[in-house]
């Protein structure tokens, strides 16, 4: 009987087989949301590149501010202006990101003075030397590294770039994903379904699964059970794409073929991992092009695909990956393993943050996955007690 992989392992070994040499390409920096960079990406200057007030306010000498105290207001300083120096005596009305007049060491918030007609205010407290002032280079300096290569950018990395006035960036150019499903009972979406037959589902929801990463996806469509197209089609497609995902097809029945395509066509790394859902996850190699086969329930599917084949898969665009895929949560249930496999079973956040088990755990129930919040990973035989700390796989980190 052959041994089980554990979950642990299989990661492992997916992400220590990846030797990506991926190109890089010159994008402007519009283009870049979502992309993988392939340089490290240094500050071109300071960042903010002088001292400005971070609230609207007063500048003033902080060693002459005492509470009750009255002043006169010597000028007004809107960001973007250039001011003169702070009389003494006197407070300096000023606005958020404007730079403080030289001789001032701090500003007083607008809510911290009591104004008295136009040009008086009396302070309502007193203020230490810096306070409210953002100095310049606080945030980054210029030559600093801040992006390291391997990151993929969002919209507030993307943000920070312009801010530093980039124009451009190297990234890795996109690899492409190729999705086959199989199995001779399924329909597509729009055709009639006969006695027996179901739709195809897994294929759609994977192939939005590997576009939603950022890299390109061929749809190849769903294989008959027949062992012979099966081979004549995956050949065709590991020329084509960098990595090849199948949903279905690799479990132990007299119609599941593609184990034995693979192992025609090249190598078979990995199969069978000790996890419940997805036990029947393949993992191996088909020419140059990596081979990735999911289970065909639609909840083992997905749950394979989110906590094997992504990370697989970004880490083959290039991009670094953090230590893990989860954080630790609060659970608010009682639970037993009583198997000896690992458990990844489906939970919502109820309102108090806490995790809560799903009514209906069964891999077939791919709603499941819909109107739930993440999962959470349970060791052979472990129990947990409602206050636990458990992993928690956020669905938004992983899905």
């Amino acid at each position: 009987m052959q041994r089980l992989i554990e979950f642990d392992q299989a990661l492992k070994t997916l992400l220590a087989s990846v030797d990506s040499h991926v190109g890089a390409t010159k994008l402007n920096l519009s283009e870049c949301l979502g992309r993988i960079i392939a340089e490290d990406v240094t500050s071109l200057i300071d960042i903010p590149g002088f001292d400005n007030s971070q609230v609207d306010g007063y500048a003033a000498r902080s060693r002459e501010v005492l509470a009750g105290k009255e002043f006169d207001i010597s000028q007004r300083i809107p960001a973007g202006s250039n001011p003169t120096s702070l009389e003494k005596g006197t407070l300096a009305r000023i606005f958020t990101g404007a730079e403080p007049p030289h001789g001032s060491d701090c500003i007083i918030m607008q809510e911290d003075v009591k104004v008295i007609g136009d040009q008086k205010v009396v302070v309502l407290k007193s203020v230490g030397v810096g306070e409210n002032i953002r100095k310049r280079a606080s945030d980054l300096k210029t030559g600093e590294i801040f992006f390291k290569k391997g990151r993929q950018l969002s919209s507030a990395d993307i943000g920070l770039c312009a801010s530093v006035g980039k124009v451009s960036m190297q990234v890795y150019k996109k690899i492409t994903v190729g999705v086959f499903s199989t199995g001779d009972e399924l329909k597509q979406p729009g055709e009639k379904l006969e006695r027996g037959q179901l739709f195809d589902s897994n294929r759609p929801m994977i192939i939005d699964c590997v576009k939603s990463m950022g890299v390109n996806c061929v749809d190849f469509g769903c294989l008959p059970d027949r062992l012979e197209t099966t081979v004549k089609a995956l050949k065709s497609a590991s020329e084509k794409v960098d990595a090849i995902v199948t949903c279905g097809g690799v479990s132990v029945g007299e119609e599941d073929h593609l184990k034995d395509a693979v192992k025609e066509l090249g190598e078979l790394k990995l199969w069978k991992i000790n996890m419940k859902p997805g036990k029947p996850f393949a993992f191996g190699k088909l020419g140059k092009s990596a081979y990735l086969g999911l289970p065909g329930n639609p909840v083992s599917a997905w749950v394979t695909f989110a906590l094997l084949c992504r990370p697989f898969i970004l880490k083959l665009s290039g991009k670094e990956l953090g230590n893990t895929l989860f954080t630790m949560a609060r659970g608010g249930f009682d639970y037993e393993n009583i198997n000896s496999r690992r458990e990844f079973l489906r939970v919502t956040i109820d309102s108090n943050g806490n995790l809560q088990l799903y009514e209906r755990q069964n891999s077939q129930i791919l709603s499941s996955i819909c109107f739930c919040d993440g999962l959470i990973e349970v060791a052979p035989k472990q129990i947990i007690k409602a206050g636990d700390s458990i992993k928690f796989y956020n669905f938004s980190s992983i899905g």
